[in-house]
């Protein structure tokens, strides 16, 4: 800078520092007020580790921004803390320090859902010790919360109290879509051993590509300098899926040619070897698409969640049908799913069991309701992907009808929200190939204007027609025509499905600790996120 103006003058660290502590708690005022405003609101809870081995606990807020004049609703994220996180990660300290996040945001009594991980200290944190379910005398010791007879010891009249509670904790948190996704292709890979030739051949290979200059030349050579392999990641499937995929979409032939002129006989794949992971693909391609979908950032995520694991467990029975090599990764993943989402397959009677829904894994109703209150679904998945008689569809139908009804008639109608305004034709949006099959079979019919709530619901499922249309979009324009159901709509489609927008806080924070920043502060890296995260946060 002294060659472009001599007499400028760089800031001092200490000034730095100092302005960062007052953008941060401008900031920080900024997203009071606007949660101050707000009814409802969901997070997403993570625990992060930075070069340093520093932990950090991460806590995004999301909910619908109320609706202004020449401003429209739309989802909103925000970051709330990602604060150094010291001492032991029990489920005990989370959630005091979680309680402390909340306390200071005033969210608590807001609070619907919880999204994290399948961790057992996050577990802990948001059903044992979640802090609307704690009182003042409650005794913290893992030892008493695992003593039998501790139940037994209460009065009879405090017993279905006791019950709400632990109800209530159930049903505040939410597993995180994703990661149970990603448990259940783990689980598939681990029974099937017939790939394990294959893989090694194309991992090794992705690995010379990316060391070799040699290799990395006549690759580009061959298939030109624009085309690459991506590597994999361990922790994460959908990164060697990539892989694969990207070795498959090249010629076996020219592919085997290369290998073997450059030295690399033994990485020649056979024509087994290539059928196996052309079926690979086929098969993990819709779970690819099922966690892209559900992890978007700032769109409607949750709706997808069901119809997203229907549609799989319906291609899973198509491929068991059509696999030659890898029908026991098909029957493995079947199996997985069917297991780590048993809410979902009770809740729509595919699976008997004795338990309730709200007590096995992802069965509380949100899913089933911001489905429903989804255009692009509706009911559709329930007609082309519940695998059940017809008499057991309509009752799930009338069911879900039920339980929108309980939620409409629970919320207020805004004053000039008749319900009498004209329809507006939906917009045409693209269609994820995971869902190709889902079609409104009816005729569309002309709505009469009645302003009963069922009435009003069953209004709603015919104007969803074949055509697909952004959800947003759909419910800002037909506001008035369904204010009941818009109210719900803005309540439950709000809630994330996965935890991937802390997991996005964290990557920022890596981005910004870069290997010559190692020595920054946890405060001015905290400071730093937090920043980053909210700067378009008005």
């Amino acid at each position: 800078m002294s060659v472009v103006e001599e007499r400028y003058c760089p800031v001092s660290r200490s000034t730095v520092t100092r302005r960062l502590s007052e953008l941060v708690a401008e900031k920080e005022s900024e997203i009071k007020c606007k949660l101050q405003k707000i009814n409802n609101v969901s997070v997403t809870v993570d625990i992060w580790t930075d070069r340093g081995m520093r932990g950090f606990l991460g806590v995004t807020a999301h909910f619908m921004e109320i609706e202004e004049k020449d401003c429209p609703r739309r989802l909103q994220t925000v970051l709330l803390s990602c604060e150094r996180f010291t001492g032991s990660h029990t489920g005990e300290r989370i959630s005091e320090k979680f309680e402390e996040i909340c306390d200071n945001f005033n969210i608590k009594h807001k609070l619907d859902y919880i999204i994290c991980d399948n961790a057992s200290n996050m577990k802990k944190a948001f059903t044992v010790c979640f802090p609307s379910a704690k009182t003042d005398n409650e005794d913290d010791d893992e030892d008493e919360l695992g003593n039998s007879c501790m139940w037994e010891e209460v009065s009879e009249e405090y017993q279905d109290d006791v019950e709400s509670i632990q109800s209530s904790c159930r049903q505040q948190r939410l597993q995180c879509f994703a990661h149970s996704l990603q448990l259940v292709v783990r689980d598939g890979l681990k029974e099937t051993r017939t790939l394990n030739s294959a893989m090694a051949k194309v991992t090794k290979f992705c690995s010379l590509l990316h060391s070799t200059c040699r290799l990395k030349e006549a690759f580009e050579a061959e298939y030109g300098a624009n085309r690459s392999i991506p590597s994999a990641v361990s922790t994460r499937w959908n990164s060697t899926l990539r892989l694969v995929e990207a070795v498959t979409d090249l010629d076996p032939q020219s592919l085997n040619s290369l290998l073997e002129a450059q030295g690399h006989k033994g990485l020649c794949l056979s024509a087994r070897e290539w059928s196996q992971l052309k079926e690979l693909v086929d098969i993990l391609a819709p779970f690819l698409q099922a966690t892209d979908l559900t992890q978007g950032e700032k769109v409607v995520t949750v709706s997808a969640a069901l119809p997203c694991v229907l549609s799989l467990n319906s291609h899973l029975i198509h491929m068991l049908n059509a696999s030659r090599h890898l029908v026991g990764l098909v029957k493995a993943l079947q199996k997985s799913l069917q297991r780590r989402f048993q809410g979902m397959f009770a809740n729509v009677r595919m699976d008997e069991t004795a338990q309730p829904p709200v007590e096995l894994p992802f069965g509380d109703m949100v899913y089933m309701l911001s489905a429903l209150l989804d255009p692009s679904f509706c009911l559709f998945w329930l007609e082309q992907d519940v695998l059940a008689p017809d008499e057991v569809k309509s009752e799930v139908k009338e069911m879900m009808i039920d339980l929108l009804l309980v939620e409409a008639q629970k919320v207020t109608i805004p004053e000039g929200s008749s319900g009498e305004d004209e329809e507006e034709p939906p917009v045409p949006a693209k269609t994820p190939r995971l869902f190709s099959g889902y079609r409104k079979k009816s005729t569309k019919k002309k709505a009469d204007h009645h302003t009963s709530c069922k009435d009003e619901v069953i209004r709603y499922i015919q104007v969803c027609s074949e055509e697909e249309v952004d959800c947003m979009d759909f419910w800002q324009k037909h506001a008035k025509i369904f204010p009941r159901l818009y109210l719900v709509s803005m309540k439950l489609l709000a809630v994330p499905a996965t935890s991937a927008p802390v997991e996005r806080v964290f990557s920022h924070g890596g981005l910004i600790m870069r290997p010559h920043r190692a020595r920054l502060s946890a405060k001015t890296l905290s400071s730093l996120i937090f920043l980053k995260c909210n700067h378009s946060v008005a």
